[in-house]
């Protein structure tokens, strides 16, 4: 089954509205997220849409993965 943004449903939408980097869209999409590859190695939640704000260990261990 091919997913669409378009049949998302409403609950389930961003805040940020959606688009290329979003990161909602590109997990419907089954798009890599770099972002949840760091997180999850650390052991630590990944983000819920690109308006969650980052916890003081998720911030520290991206910020220390940046490459």
């Amino acid at each position: 089954m091919n997913k669409n943004i378009i049949d998302m449903s409403k609950n389930m939408l961003c805040p940020c509205g959606g688009g290329q980097s979003c990161i909602v869209d590109r997990r419907l999409l089954n798009d890599w997220v770099y972002e949840d590859d760091i997180l999850l190695n650390a052991g630590l939640p990944i983000r819920k849409n690109c308006y969650s704000i980052l916890s003081n260990k998720q911030n520290k261990v991206l910020l220390n993965n940046i490459e």
